[in-house]
């Protein structure tokens, strides 16, 4: 199987082709329509901007009849097996090779953690791991969440969920917990007082009071790069059931990115979900990198993956932040955030330099108080290839 990797800059995106589908990082409109058409020379088309392009495909993995892609680099004897095909379309640029390793499963009879993430898989990321917290906090789940089909695992059968309650909890429906649908679930693991810091290396300060390590490299180092996290933090009154997954890894010499996908859901919404809510609870990717320090999970305006966040796109009762009506999410039906809020998958890219060491942290919290579940979903960690900051896009 052939990954092709369309480095957009003059877009500011990154698109990852698969041989049966396209993830679109950044492209909108008809401008994903235009890149495909030019760069592969196959099908392409749009749905509204978040993974607009799909591609017609062989049984052996070519892009297409056309697809301007020698016969050598799509049947594996330029080490397509192991790595990406990448092409690069800014005016001046040439084709550029992405070699990162292959992402492979062993989750299928499996319930550790990391192997359900795919972490520790042969020939994937290899990691010195650990897990922080309530140990109702994490739960590994098989199949499908859920009964609409949204939340199906990325790779592999498993996937974990990471929970600010009992996160076995999560694939029940809110008869089998028993509860009233509006106010469950709502599990206080932590009834000590709140965490005033997050764990290091987690540093909550902005790097500069208008610029981003985007903006100047210099600052990597001297606080959260992404400066996401301050504000939202200082609205509230501390951390409770705070649970973390983390891993220490070296990254190989042919990759240049981190790569993992994800889905945040909160039963905040909708009774305590407002703007500027001291319980907007929040899911923190924390990356120790050369190239990065800090959060590496949030929307294009800056915001954090909390309750608050432009990324909640199914939400499943009425309230102030809805605009749609009805407000209704069949996605979220058969799950306990059936009548709460949710994103669809979203992957994160984040860049890291060739063979450093880098530390990863994925944190869940409640701010303010210990009561009401905010949950995200873990899996498809892998390696990639990135020029870009931080980037976090909604997947088909």
């Amino acid at each position: 199987m052939v990954r092709l990797v369309v480095r957009a800059r003059t877009f500011g995106a990154v698109a990852l082709l698969s041989s049966c589908a396209c993830e679109v990082h950044g492209l909108v409109g008809s401008n994903v329509a235009d890149v495909a058409a030019e760069t592969t020379g196959g099908a392409a088309g749009s749905t509204g901007g978040d993974s607009g392009l799909a591609l017609d495909t062989s049984s052996t993995g070519a892009v297409g009849s056309s697809s301007g892609v020698a016969a050598d680099d799509l049947d594996g004897s330029n080490d397509s097996s192991t790595g990406v095909l990448m092409f690069d379309v800014a005016p001046s640029d040439g084709p550029e090779v992405c070699l990162a390793p292959w992402p492979t499963t062993c989750d299928q009879a499996s319930d550790n953690p990391w192997q359900a993430m795919g972490v520790g898989c042969p020939g994937s990321v290899d990691a010195f791991t650990s897990f922080s917290g309530h140990p109702a906090a994490l739960h590994v789940h098989r199949g499908l969440l859920g009964t609409h089909g949204e939340y199906a695992p990325r790779e592999g059968e498993r996937m974990v969920i990471l929970s600010t309650g009992r996160a076995a909890d999560v694939p029940q429906t809110h008869d089998d917990l028993h509860c009233d649908p509006l106010m469950c679930p709502s599990t206080a693991l932590d009834m000590g007082p709140p965490m005033s810091t997050l764990p290091p290396p987690i540093n909550v300060a902005p790097v500069d009071s208008v610029k981003t390590c985007a903006d100047q490299p210099a600052l990597v180092g001297s606080g959260d790069c992404s400066n996401t996290l301050a504000e939202p933090w200082s609205s509230g009154a501390g951390a409770h059931d705070y649970a973390e997954l983390r891993l220490e890894t070296k990254v190989p010499e042919d990759a240049d990115a981190f790569v993992y996908q994800f889905a945040f859901f909160s039963a905040e919404y909708p009774v305590w979900a407002s703007q500027g809510s001291p319980w907007n609870d929040m899911y923190v990717a924390w990356l120790e990198s050369e190239a990065w320090t800090g959060n590496i999970s949030f929307d294009e305006l800056g915001n954090p993956i909390s309750i608050n966040g432009v990324f909640l796109d199914y939400l499943d009762a009425d309230s102030p932040l809805c605009e749609r009506s009805p407000c209704v999410a069949p996605e979220l039906d058969g799950f306990a955030m059936d009548g709460h809020a949710g994103t669809r998958w979203l992957e994160t890219v984040a860049p890291v330099v060739p063979g450093e060491e880098i530390e990863v942290i994925f944190s869940i919290f409640d701010l303010s108080d210990a009561y009401f579940d905010t949950v995200v979903l873990l899996d498809g960690v892998h390696w990639g290839c990135t020029d870009l900051p931080p980037l976090t896009q909604p997947q088909g």
